[in-house]
């Protein structure tokens, strides 16, 4: 029947069996009232709040509303059809309809328009700077503390930032990954430099995503200055908004959760060919056609690589193409060696950092003048900076459903005297580098391979010949020896293999941390 006036009895009650109601009536809510059910029509003109007030008076209960919660029911235009249903149904439609928060304290119903959750999210406290930097600086300067060398270095670094600082990471961060031997004066730089920065700033980025997406200018709460309460120690984010708000955020932070908790394993095979041909112009990787081995180019539109004028390949091969055949293919073009096959496991659109080299270390005087009032004393030390020689390769993956998306960093620095690679002791001045790097981005399927090719390095090394004895005894010693030089020419070859982890192969599950 229409709802119009209480002692025209806004409902027929029934006798029904208990139902199970989504909240828990207290024992103050009368018997008589949780033992019955309602069958009810109202107006879609009727506010719902007339509707609720007509049933807490059958139920003897009291209604307060909290944060405008009168304001949400007046406005909410609803034609509302109840049959043989529980007070606590008919609560919980008129609620979700005008969407608001309610809860049963004793014989008072709240009603609020506003409600606080906390989700709980899994990832580390910190703001991440990856920076690559090699960088030869040599010099004096007649000042104490003045000559501040900036050697080279290759660092991983966690730094804590401000989540609403302009910038992803905040200026204080980013000076901080930076900030080694660049505010001292440098002297005669060597030329080579490689430099590289990547910045991540999850809980400042989560906030601001969250702010847009919680509070949108259609929905009915929309503060001037929204806060969102983040707890990045213990992964806790607290937001006070509506149902419907709180719903945008639930299925967002179950989303990212589940995003997250995905993680690759990266296995890295890194090779170097000593060509036989010193006319090489490097691996000739169409040959692997002819062996009859799958394999399949990457288009140009995920490819990128720069650095002179040296022409490089990047290669995706299929999931059938074993480490084996590579192996006998590159010892078609010179002796082959294994450097290192380092294996890493890396979150899902997290930087995996790999380092394989040496570090070289040379002496630097240091050379400063202290005044008194009756003399000046010039002051000589010694301090011993160093530079990088090796493999930097900086892999990040991006999973998308089946496939995954790498991009690729790597930084190839190598002495050009190889004899000083295994000094054990300091060297006499700042070593000469040649540097190789390439940059690419590449989709493949999970277990594919990606091969890096055409990073060439050419040395020159001489070597005596001469004949026992003879080529020994002083002035006589060069007519029976010579000496040579042999031009050499290496080249590096860089095989990624992406393989997706999934939950069940880590032996562990992962709940909904999104519940409050």
């Amino acid at each position: 029947m229409i709802l119009q006036k209480r002692h025209k009895k806004i409902a027929h009650f029934r006798f029904c069996a208990i139902f199970i109601l989504p909240f828990i009536l207290t024992n103050a809510l009368s018997k008589e009232c949780n033992q019955k059910s309602f069958t009810l029509q109202s107006n879609p003109n009727l506010s719902p709040r007339i509707l609720l007030e007509e049933l807490a008076f059958e139920c003897a209960l009291s209604l307060s509303y909290e944060n405008g919660a009168k304001k949400a029911l007046d406005s909410t235009k609803v034609a509302l059809n109840f049959k043989q249903k529980r007070f606590g149904e008919i609560v919980s439609t008129i609620a979700k309809a005008s969407d608001l928060h309610y809860e049963l304290d004793g014989q008072l119903v709240r009603f609020n328009h506003l409600n606080t959750r906390t989700f709980h999210i899994n990832y580390i406290s910190t703001a991440r700077v990856a920076s690559s930097n090699t960088d030869v600086v040599y010099g004096q300067e007649s000042q104490m503390n003045s000559l501040s060398p900036y050697g080279s270095s290759y660092s991983y670094q966690h730094y804590q930032a401000p989540i609403n600082s302009p910038s992803p990471l905040g200026e204080d961060v980013q000076s901080k990954a930076l900030s080694q031997g660049t505010q001292s004066p440098l002297f005669g730089k060597s030329g080579t430099k490689i430099y590289s920065i990547d910045e991540l700033n999850f809980w400042g980025e989560l906030e601001n995503e969250l702010i847009s997406l919680v509070y949108q200018e259609q929905d009915s709460y929309n503060p001037k200055h929204p806060r969102i309460i983040i707890n990045k120690g213990a992964g806790l984010i607290t937001i006070n908004a509506t149902n419907a708000q709180l719903e945008r955020a639930k299925d967002y932070l179950a989303s990212l959760q589940s995003r997250l908790s995905q993680q690759v394993q990266i296995d890295v095979q890194i090779f170097t060919i000593e060509h036989n041909d010193t006319n090489t112009i490097g691996v000739n990787w169409g040959k692997l056609y002819e062996l009859g081995i799958n394999t399949q180019s990457t288009s140009p539109e995920i490819f990128n690589a720069q650095n002179g004028n040296i022409n490089y390949g990047v290669y995706v091969f299929s999931n059938n193409l074993q480490l084996g055949d590579i192996v006998q293919f590159l010892k078609q073009y010179g002796t082959t060696k294994s450097i290192s096959n380092p294996k890493i496991i890396t979150l899902n659109n997290q930087p995996a950092i790999i380092s394989v080299g040496n570090v070289l270390r040379y002496s630097q005087s240091l050379i400063y003048q202290t005044s008194t009032n009756s003399s000046t004393i010039q002051n000589t030390g010694y301090q011993y900076p160093s530079v990088f020689s090796g493999v930097l390769l900086d892999v990040t993956p991006s999973i998308q459903e089946n496939q995954v998306i790498l991009k690729i960093n790597p930084s190839i620095t190598a002495a050009k005297d190889p004899s000083i690679e295994n000094q054990p002791t300091a060297l006499a001045s700042p070593p000469n580098l040649s540097t190789n790097q390439l940059s690419s981005i590449v989709r493949i399927n999970d277990g594919q391979k990606v091969i890096l090719g055409g990073l060439i390095s050419e040395s020159y090394n001489v070597v005596t010949k001469k004949v026992p004895l003879l080529g020994s005894i002083p002035l006589i010693k060069y007519l029976f020896s010579y000496k040579k030089t042999i031009k050499q020419k290496k080249e590096m070859v860089i095989v990624i293999t992406p393989k997706i982890i999934g939950n069940e192969d880590m032996e562990y599950h992962f709940e909904d941390s999104t519940k409050s």
